[in-house]
């Protein structure tokens, strides 16, 4: 039965110019297979350096990222260093609000109206009622009222908090007693309060009277 396959002894065996032929096709057929050999050797490899190379390149943009962060972060640090230890354009002490019921609360208050900022310290704190949190918020001249921050006391009774959010036309900076998470204090409940400057021109400590001591001169009229 005759053979399909190519016997390479016999043919090279042949005569005349069937011989000649195979001796040039064998070796052009070893070049091809050899040709496609290095060529899909070749893609793997370039699939494998563009595999890589997108690796590193992710690589990199996530470092970029944490680089930026770090500067951002860097950034914030040394602005909030300036206002802990500025001095502020004025202070005032925070007296107890005339709605309050024997609040134990007092502290100060150093305002940086240029910066939006207030750096305020208290003490005398007490573990609210459940569901209540101290806030600290920035009341306007029509009596409504903005949350800076939350005062979580420590294990001392006392508190503090840097805000940099106060909004223009503050007149005084309040500590409130609301329920937890809520944004609106409407309906919150006042513990004390201290001045904030409404102008450049109010520097300095602002001096201001207690409730209680206006209440008792009034009372002596």
């Amino acid at each position: 039965m005759p053979s399909d396959r190519i016997e390479f002894g016999s043919v090279l065996a042949k005569e005349g110019s069937d011989k000649k032929v195979w001796l040039i096709v064998i070796p052009l057929i070893v070049l091809v297979a050899a040709g496609v050999v290095w060529a899909a050797a070749t893609v793997s490899k370039a699939d494998t350096y563009r595999t890589e190379a997108e690796r590193s390149q992710a690589q990199v943009s996530e470092l970029q990222k944490t680089i930026e962060e770090r500067d951002k972060l860097l950034t914030q640090a040394r602005a909030d260093e300036g206002l802990l230890t500025s001095s502020g354009q004025a202070a005032a002490l925070l007296f107890a609000d005339p709605k309050a019921k024997e609040p134990t609360e007092s502290g100060i208050v150093v305002a940086m109206p240029d910066q939006k900022a207030v750096r305020v310290i208290l003490y005398g704190l007490v573990a609210p009622p459940q569901g209540e949190e101290y806030v600290v918020a920035a009341r306007a001249k029509d009596g409504t009222r903005k949350p800076l921050g939350r005062v979580v006391p420590s294990a001392d009774g006392n508190g503090f908090l840097l805000a940099k959010d106060v909004p223009e036309g503050t007149v005084r900076v309040d500590l409130v007693l609301a329920q937890a998470g809520a944004k609106e204090l409407a309906e919150a409940t006042p513990r004390v309060s201290a001045r904030h400057p409404t102008s450049a021109s109010e520097r300095g400590i602002l001096v201001e009277q207690p409730a209680a001591a206006v209440q008792a001169r009034r009372g002596r009229r």
